[in-house]
């Protein structure tokens, strides 16, 4: 690893919530939280690394080395030498994420992925691009029409994705419990920069083995195909006006027993213009096209726009909207698992405030409203019909100052108040600091709380709905979870700053915790499961980290031991490992243009089921990267995933095995 639905409905969201903003107090809000990057593979000069702007943890500009809340960078370097084919992939081995439950295969579902023992699906880590709130879908792997996935973009869209770790709902509200994802996108460029590239590959998926039965998939012996394919181009063309247009392809056959072909067709334009040295205003537009054959049908798109004004040298003021639309179409009329159709939308209007009252004290404060729109049918295959119509507000307001103490000491505090139309309002605080021990020594450590609202499944369907081999039924008296997140971390540099150890430590506490119980009866002659909350889950646990970087060669370790319990059953939570390693050694020749690396992934065994009683058992797994330069302008290269045919522990399903292959990169 390296770190360092209908388009009616949106119209209508989007003039009534900025109508509902426009009313709310201007001074507002875009702290950035701060944060400390890790680089995994690559090789770049310590102190260029140090010196790169992250903005996730405060909503305000740090360098590496001066934020004050625990952050990891994935840099473009990093996904350069990355095998991955997805976001999900690509935080494979930063320490406390756990993904070794999923295969690196566009269309797959990355439901089981969580972040310090909490799930993304379930809405306990918020995802963002380029700041602002996603919702899930089926083609970024997330369950269903409710889900969050972390494959919301394709990789080639991506400039870097920044992890900010603990609660951080003081800033950002609902979901960022065990922390946020900030998946930033390539900007736009400073010349006239073209990019084009291609991959295609082979993978084979293992037969499973169920009650001592071997099942074979309908292809066995036989290769499934992956193919990626993008262009972009971006200009400068006026000394304040510069543009980007990006499209990517991405294609593959899935891992069940049958070979089903997804296919996604992305587009993302981006135009910023600098109207005056004190007015900076940017659009950005993305849309997505996505199928999966014979099944599901999504079209999505999402428009931001917003500018950032300067009414002095010590003040910035940034106004942003936001709106996403998500149209639909899972299964068909009499389809076992239900035919699922409509739409999901999603608007926010933000306005931001920071003011730099002295080199030693910034105090950001901010107005948010948000709107979630819900308009779509179930057919349950017995006849049934579910029908799910909600629109869900939140209006917020939060500030954060962040205080230099003395050269050593930073504090930063923040506050933020929620009012849901659902369940009322919710305050938030946060407190980080960050000591210097010495140059190269600090400390940070930060406590907080946080808070998640119930999915759309857990509350509003107003019947059972289907789900693989069981039923489930929503709850509609279901409580929202609390959590508080505690975390520190040491950070020490030596060997001239080429060498560097990270030690963390994490606690979250979730009361009422929502999970799924067996009822006890049937529907439809299956399990009926009833969500309902329980007293409170712990996650507890280490992370480590080394990086050590020369000229020429770069060496990640890390390794992640996670406690996790619920304390209603005092049983471990469900797809958890308590120990995780991950190893990743990368070497470039300089004189012969060619480079390769691996990774090295370990986890433990992690319970598959409520009761500890089925289980996911300990695997290794091993990737590989070769690649040459043809030129300053061109690169092939050689992916090898799974190298020795592991079954990651998991032979009760399929699973791919040895994955080969080629890409070629090249700008112009």
């Amino acid at each position: 690893m390296q770190m360092k639905s209908n388009g009616r409905l949106s119209g209508r969201r989007y003039t009534s919530l900025l109508a509902s903003v426009i009313t709310l107090p201007l001074s507002t809000v875009m702290a950035g939280m701060s944060t400390t990057a890790l680089a995994e593979q690559a090789a770049p000069e310590p102190a260029a690394v140090l010196e790169e702007v992250v903005v996730t943890a405060t909503k305000t500009p740090h360098t590496l080395k001066d934020v004050p809340v625990e952050t990891l960078v994935v840099d473009q370097e990093d996904i350069e030498q990355s095998n991955a084919q997805n976001v999900m992939e690509l935080l494979s081995t930063v320490p406390g994420i756990t993904t070794a439950v999923h295969d690196d295969i566009f269309g797959t579902y990355t439901w089981r992925a969580s972040l310090r023992g909490l799930n993304f699906n379930d809405g306990y880590a918020l995802i963002l691009i380029d700041g602002q709130r996603v919702m899930g879908s089926g083609q970024s792997g997330g369950m269903g029409e409710y889900g969050i996935g972390l494959n919301q973009i394709p990789v080639e869209m991506i400039e870097r994705i920044e992890v900010v770790k603990g609660p951080g709902s003081a800033l950002y509200g609902s979901d960022a419990v065990a922390g946020v994802i900030n998946i930033i996108t390539r900007k736009t460029p400073d010349r006239p920069t073209a990019r084009a590239g291609g991959a295609y590959g082979w993978y084979k998926v293992k037969e499973r083995v169920r009650n001592g039965i071997v099942e074979k998939p309908s292809d066995d012996g036989e290769s499934r195909n992956i193919a990626r394919a993008y262009v972009s181009f971006g200009d400068h063309p006026l000394d304040r006006l510069g543009y980007l247009i990006h499209y990517d392809y991405e294609s593959a056959e899935d891992i069940g027993a049958d070979p089903i072909k997804s296919d996604r067709h992305s587009v993302m334009a981006k135009v910023d213009l600098a109207a005056s040295n004190r007015l900076d205003l940017y659009f950005k537009g993305e849309a997505s096209k996505y199928e999966k054959m014979d099944n599901r049908e999504e079209d999505s798109f999402r428009l931001s726009a917003g500018f950032e004004h300067h009414p002095a040298d010590d003040q910035v003021l940034a106004v942003k909207g936001y709106t996403y639309n998500w149209d639909f179409v899972h299964g068909y009329p009499g389809y076992a698992y239900g035919y699922k159709h409509g739409a999901i939308g999603f608007d926010q209007i933000e306005t931001q405030h920071t003011w730099y009252t002295n080199e030693r004290n910034t105090l950001v404060t901010g107005v948010e409203a948000q709107q979630q729109t819900i308009d779509y049918t179930i057919e349950n295959s017995d006849g049934s019909i579910i029908t799910v119509q909600e629109d869900i507000t939140t209006c917020s307001l939060y500030g954060q100052d962040e205080i230099t103490l003395l050269d050593d000491l930073v504090l930063v505090a923040g506050l933020r108040y929620d009012d849901h139309s659902t369940f009322g309002s919710r305050v938030n605080p946060k407190l980080s600091l960050m000591y210097s021990l010495t140059e190269d020594t600090v400390f940070r450590a930060s406590a907080g709380q946080a808070f998640k609202s119930p999915t759309i499944r857990q509350l509003y369907y107003s019947a059972p709905y289907r789900h693989g081999s069981f039923y489930a039924q929503s709850n509609p008296d279901l409580k929202p979870e609390t959590a508080t997140g505690y975390s520190a971390s040491l950070e020490q540099w030596l060997l001239g700053r080429s060498l560097m150890l990270n030690l963390g430590l994490f606690r979250n506490e979730v009361d009422d915790m929502v999970v799924r119980e067996d009822t006890g009866t049937l529907y439809d002659g299956l399990p009926l499961l009833v969500y309902r909350n329980v007293e409170e889950a712990v996650t507890q646990g280490v992370e480590l980290l080394a990086r050590l970087e020369r000229r020429d060669f770069s060496l990640t370790a890390t390794y992640t031991y996670t406690d996790s319990e619920n304390r209603d059953t005092g049983k471990e939570l469900t797809y958890v490992p308590r120990h995780s390693f991950s190893l990743v050694p990368a070497y470039e020749w300089s004189q012969w243009n060619l480079g390769i690396s691996s990774t090295l992934t370990c986890t433990g065994r992690q319970y598959t089921d409520a009761d500890n009683t089925e289980q996911i058992d300990a695997h290794t797994v091993v990737d590989a990267k070769m690649y040459l330069k043809l030129s300053d302008k061109a690169r092939i290269s050689l992916e090898l995933d799974n190298i020795f045919d592991s079954d990651k522990g998991d032979e009760g399903n399929f699973r791919t095995g040895r994955t080969i292959l080629v890409k070629l990169d090249a700008s112009f």
